[in-house]
Formats: C-alpha cells, structure tokens, sequence
C-alpha cells in the first residue's frame, strides 16, 4: 500500500536521536498489543513501515525521518461504493467530528481513517494511544460504513 502523504527534505541531524527513540517505541508499542514488530515490517522509500490486522481492519504505521520526522497511522477501510457518495461524504464529515485524533480521507478511491503527527514532543504513551485508537477506530468503521453504504470493507478484498 505505501504511505499517501510524501513529506520533503531529510530531517536535521539534531533530531536523528528523537527518530530512534521513537522507533524503539513503536516496536515497544507492537509487541505490546501483540504485534511481531519484525514479521510485520515493510519495506518503505524512506524511515520505517509496519502492517498488522486488528480484527477486521488493516492498520499501517510509518515512521519517516523527513522535514523534522512524523509518525504516521492510517488504515485503508472501505472502497468507495458505486452509489451515494453524497451520502458516505457527508456520513465521513459528521464522523470527522466525532474521532479524536483521527480523521477520514479518501484517497485513490479508498476510504481511510489516518492520524499524522510530528516526532518532536511525541512520547511512547501518546504514540500507543494513537496507534491504539486509530485502530480500534478502524475495525469500527470498516464493517458500519460498509454496512451502511454497501462498499467492499477493504481488508475483504
């Protein structure tokens, strides 16, 4: 899948150290929820990438040393359906409001709930609670918005 968002130049060396701790933590925070850091890996261009599934969802985490580094989190949820996509936008701009620190996108005709954050100031029980949050929020949404709209879940195919 890959990461949608590019980011520009590579980071400045003052912040490689804040990029490392960071790293340890998000393969601090797999294990924690019982994610094999090193099985669910991806190669990516630039930083680090895992793939994992929480339930029905699959959840995508990156690390990126570029501009000052990010973290993100994103899970492609659903294929846009054939009809009512009036409908599904404004039911994506409601929930928009709802999430917290999350927020829904569609990009290439798919359907995601992402978070992007900047490495400097993150510590390890944010990153968790992101990581944690998004992915619940993830495995809630695919089944209802495909429920709701009749779009293909994406974990499903």
């Amino acid at each position: 899948m890959g990461r949608f968002f590019g980011r520009g130049e590579q980071q400045p060396q003052e912040t490689a150290g804040q990029f490392e701790g960071s790293l340890r933590a998000v393969e601090g925070i797999l294990a924690a929820i019982g994610v094999d850091a090193s099985a669910a890996r991806m190669e990516v261009e630039s930083g680090f990438g895992w793939q994992f599934q929480r339930g029905s969802a699959l959840i995508e985490v990156y690390l990126t040393p570029k501009e000052q580094g990010y973290l993100q989190v994103l899970s492609p949820i659903m294929h846009l359906p054939q009809r009512d996509l009036l409908a599904l936008y404004r039911r994506l701009l409601e929930l928009n409001l709802q999430l917290t620190n999350a927020a829904l996108g569609v990009h290439e005709d798919v359907v995601y709930v992402f978070h992007e954050r900047l490495l400097a100031g993150l510590d390890a029980a944010e990153a968790d609670a992101i990581i944690r949050r998004l992915a619940q929020y993830a495995d809630e949404l695919d089944d209802a918005l495909a429920q709701e709209f009749g779009g293909r879940m994406y974990g499903r195919g």
